[in-house]
């Protein structure tokens, strides 16, 4: 029988103390185990454009276990919003379903869930495993002539209490992939800067400044954990392919640089690969599509002109990719997916607009000839970007099999900084449509805004990749 183990979503907390990183690691559990039981049937893979209305009831459950009720309601929550977030399916409310009564995949009452318009049901099973939860899930159709027929089931093993989420994220992204070949981004996480926990500091004649530290939330808003502890300003992080490194600009040093943390070395000195001084500063970094370099904005040519620079991971290799411009700033550097293009910014013209280049720098040509700022390029090759000079912006996106501008936001409140997500079908960015500066995430057709964040200021989101399993 084939058994895949995925590497549990670690959740960190990042101190910065004397230049080091110092990872507080929650206690290990082993990692989630997806058992499936039967070849699945790809339900609408040859009409991707179809959506099958499905019902998630409450999950079975053996004996009288109020915790493990409790425990299996909130699964089937998370699990729920989960499905309903990519728009694979129907999802019916469990509201309309909560009179149904819970039974096997075997035994379903197929006439009740027919008649709240339901043609397929996830049915779950949960059971104790000494101090864990095993989940058996079962996907059974409810329509004739195939009633009764199960589509798709797999066994989730090793699920514990304080990783009920990452249980239900686990169980969503491998029911997309298996059901409808998509990845979803259910387990993944957005980086973000907030001054939700800002000090205030200044030098002597200095103004006061309120820092800002980075965060990771999970994709819904759920879990926020703060990263960097420096109490200065700190901005642009930005998660290397595979998601191992996070890169960021911040002041620790009192100018900016920017800074390389390694996520799977607790206690790695932060890298420094740019090498920034007082006199020389870098910030907006981008990673190459295999991580090993870094584009970021620089003033290391001299003047107060910033060029588009790239340097290695590791330190070593700076390259000026303008230096063709010295009265202009060129900067939000983007790389294309295969790694043979960067977009970026330069206000050549008068006004930031929207530029592409090869990655040595060369073929230069003007993309969007209108206010640009803080583009991010998708693997599925179409960029996402802030337009409109003034406030209020909107967040706009150019696609390469379609050539031009479709702003995706409706103009309420000011629209920022896209972060694309990694499967390319959402996008999270700033708002401030309920006051403040939050975080909301957007379907590439511009319907669904979602609220991810509700405390302090948020700036700066970065979507986390897909991990490797």
């Amino acid at each position: 029988m084939p058994m895949r183990k995925l590497n549990r979503l670690a959740v960190f907390l990042f101190v910065i103390a004397g230049g080091a990183l110092v990872l507080a690691l929650p206690e290990r559990a082993r990692p989630i185990e997806i058992v499936p039981q039967e070849a699945e049937v790809a339900i609408t893979m040859s009409n991707v454009a179809s959506h099958p209305k499905l019902g998630l009831p409450d999950f079975m459950t053996p004996g009288n276990d109020p915790e493990l009720a409790a425990a299996s309601k909130t699964i089937a929550d998370v699990l729920w919003n989960d499905l309903d977030y990519e728009r694979e399916y129907y999802m019916i409310d469990r509201k309309a379903s909560a009179a149904i009564p819970v039974a096997p995949a075997a035994s379903l009452p197929f006439a009740a869930w027919t008649d709240i318009g339901a043609e397929v049901v996830l049915a779950v099973a949960a059971r104790r495993d000494g101090s864990n939860i095993v989940l058996d899930a079962r996907l059974v159709s409810i329509k004739a002539p195939d009633e009764g027929r199960q589509r798709f089931s797999a066994e989730y093993k090793n699920c514990r209490r304080e990783q009920l989420r990452l249980c239900a994220h686990t169980l969503a992204d491998d029911f997309h992939k298996r059901t409808r070949g998509l990845d979803g981004v259910a387990r993944t996480k957005i980086a973000f800067v907030s001054d939700r926990a800002g000090a205030r500091s200044a030098g002597r004649g200095q103004p006061v400044v309120i820092s800002k530290e980075i965060y990771i939330v999970d994709y819904d808003g759920a879990d926020p954990r703060r990263v960097t502890v420096n109490g200065k300003l700190n901005l642009s992080p930005v998660w290397a392919p595979g998601g191992g490194w996070l890169a960021y600009a911040s002041w620790m040093s009192g100018f900016p640089d920017i800074y390389v943390a390694d996520m799977s070395q607790p206690g790695r000195a932060l890298k420094r690969p740019a090498g920034g001084t007082a006199a020389v500063h870098n910030w907006s970094p981008s990673w190459s599509p295999d991580a090993s370099r870094i584009a970021f904005a620089s003033n290391r040519a001299g003047g107060a002109q910033f060029d588009v620079w790239v340097v290695n991971r590791e330190g070593g290799g700076l390259e000026n990719l303008t230096p063709s411009t010295p009265r202009s700033t060129e900067g939000a550097p983007t790389w294309s997916p295969n790694g043979a293009q960067i977009a970026f910014t330069s206000d050549r013209t008068g006004e930031n607009q929207l530029y592409v280049m090869s990655a040595q720098g060369t073929d230069v040509r003007a993309l969007v000839p209108q206010y640009v700022d803080r583009p991010t390029w998708s693997r599925l090759n179409f960029l996402a970007f802030t337009v409109n000079r003034n406030a209020p912006h909107d967040i706009g996106i150019y696609d390469f099999n379609s050539p031009g501008v479709k702003v995706l936001t409706d103009g309420r409140g000011s629209n920022e900084a896209p972060a694309v997500a990694p499967n390319g079908r959402h996008i999270a960015f700033v708002t401030t449509r309920w006051g403040r500066k939050e975080l909301a995430t957007i379907d590439r057709a511009g319907q669904n805004i979602r609220r991810i964040t509700e405390v302090g200021n948020n700036d700066y989101p970065n979507w986390q990749p897909i991990q490797q399993q």
